[in-house]
């Protein structure tokens, strides 16, 4: 199969994993419709064949991680990016402001759940869960956790809105203080 032919069948299943992922929003998100969000896109990665590795290539400049869009709504909302590790990242513990889904694809991200952003206080781990393939973790807005990642990593992260109109998500500082995360850059558009 040809990689234009394959980049039409992705486009197709990645529109179909949104619509039904809008349908599970519309009636307010709670944790039942994340984790059905999760499972979605559990059923989307598991079309491995649509996201070859050499279409989504791991960065080769000092970023350890690339976002690949794979779908966002005009008005910011739904965006879907495919995260590309190449040689092991990490992010402090932070929230998302919007609900956020996590998916495995290739490799491992450990993910450390927090007990939540007591003001002024540093947040206590409450867990750890590995997202792998076959596997994903799913959060609610005020949800926190870290990411552990080792290596080469593939995996799909899922928010109500787009990562670059997250403006107000809160991360523990190393300098022992909860701090506003920029909005993200390093995206690389990869829709249709």
């Amino acid at each position: 199969m040809t990689l234009t032919a394959v980049a039409e069948r992705r486009t197709d299943a990645v529109a179909a994993a949104m619509a039904d992922i809008r349908d599970l929003d519309a009636g307010g998100v709670d944790r039942d419709a994340v984790n059905g969000i999760r499972d979605r896109l559990i059923e989307l990665a598991a079309q491995r064949d649509l996201f070859p590795a050499e279409e989504f290539p791991a960065s080769t400049s000092g970023n350890r991680s690339t976002l690949y869009r794979l779908s966002q709504d005009e008005d910011e909302r739904f965006a879907l990016y495919l995260q590309v590790v190449g040689e092991g990242t990490q992010a402090p513990p932070h929230e998302h402001t919007t609900w956020a889904v996590i998916v495995g694809f290739e490799g491992q991200e450990l993910n450390r759940l927090y007990a939540g952003p007591a003001e002024g206080a540093a947040p206590e781990v409450a867990g750890e869960f590995v997202v792998q393939a076959g596997t994903g973790i799913a959060f609610l807005a005020e949800d926190v956790h870290s990411i552990h990642i080792e290596g080469r990593a593939m995996n799909f992260h899922c928010y109500g809105r787009a990562l670059e109109s997250l403006d107000r998500r809160r991360y523990w500082s190393s300098t022992g203080e909860w701090k506003v995360f920029p909005a993200a850059a390093n995206i690389v558009d990869a829709r249709g």
